[in-house]
């Protein structure tokens, strides 16, 4: 009997176990198909509410947020050389002396072998035009850039009152034995003092100068009516180098002479000219209206003034 009351409470306190599991846990209630189907899209919709958004929006919205990231610093560009400024050349003129004729001045330029007169407002070699002409400077405007140079002028010298010989004595009675020590360069001319109507004669131009002789241009003046060139030629000095010359029908003869050496010259020869008197019983005359003695580089060489040669016309 008892046997049997003990299993009854043991099958009993079983089943109460069975019951008390059964409540804590109930089975789901079913649902119907339609609300089935439609809780997979609403678990999508949660999933895809459930996504991290991507980072590109959080870096934006970061960056909204603090402000956007400075940029990294760029590297300052290397100074570019400006290019120089175009300069005009060196001038290519000399200045060879100015004239005074019937009061009117007149200005001689050399380039290289040539001796040529300007005036305000002429062109030189298409590139320099004579802007203007002082007292003690020509002013040039190079064309091609604008720009502007200027040139020291001086040493006047009066064609119409230059010093007369003191006799024209033949040449011989002149010689020098030596050049000047340290002095400026001499020149003298050398020719008959009588000549006849009709024959040619000789005028030679001599140099005395102990410094290294490069050049000579220089403009001469004869009068057309009484004196006819017949022919212009180097002297021995020059003999060597080049040596150019033009006449004008008014009376003046262009000269340019440069030798391929610079020497000193001992009462060197420089040039010769040839002339036929043509007025009989006048006095002939040949007078040196400009002349610029270079030596190394184009460096002038101080000299004195040359009187006019003069001869008696039979």
């Amino acid at each position: 009997m008892r046997v049997r009351l003990r299993t009854l409470v043991l099958l009993g306190g079983f089943a109460g176990l069975v019951a008390f599991l059964a409540l804590d846990n109930p089975a789901p209630p079913a649902r119907p198909a339609a609300e089935t189907a439609s809780s997979g899209s609403s678990n999508r919709d949660s999933a895809d509410s459930l996504k991290v958004p991507d980072r590109g929006g959080l870096a934006r919205a970061q960056g909204e947020l603090f402000g956007a990231p400075p940029p990294p610093p760029r590297k300052a560009p290397a100074p570019v050389a400006a290019a120089p400024a175009p300069v005009a050349p060196p001038l290519p003129y000399r200045f060879a002396g100015k004239v005074l004729r019937n009061g009117e001045e007149e200005v001689l330029l050399t380039r290289g072998d040539q001796v040529f007169p300007v005036k305000v407002g002429e062109t030189l070699d298409g590139m320099y035009r004579i802007e203007s002409i002082g007292a003690d400077r020509i002013e040039f405007l190079y064309l091609p850039l604008g720009t502007r140079d200027r040139m020291s002028i001086s040493s006047i010298f009066d064609a119409e009152r230059a010093p007369p010989r003191l006799a024209a004595s033949p040449a011989p009675m002149q010689q020098e034995s030596a050049p000047p020590a340290g002095g400026p360069a001499r020149l003298r001319w050398e020719g008959p003092d009588k000549v006849v109507a009709g024959a040619a004669f000789d005028v030679t131009l001599r140099v005395n100068t102990k410094e290294a002789l490069r050049a000579a241009p220089m403009q001469l003046r004869f009068q057309p009516g009484v004196l006819e060139p017949l022919q212009v030629r180097p002297g021995k000095f020059f003999d060597a180098g080049n040596f150019t010359y033009r006449v004008s029908p008014e009376g003046q003869i262009f000269v340019g002479a440069t030798s391929s050496a610079g020497a000193p010259g001992a009462d060197a020869e420089l040039l010769v000219v040839t002339f036929r008197p043509i007025k009989r019983g006048a006095t002939a005359e040949l007078s040196m209206s400009a002349l610029s003695l270079q030596g190394a580089a184009g460096r002038a060489i101080a000299h004195e003034r040359v009187g006019a040669f003069r001869t008696a016309i039979q």
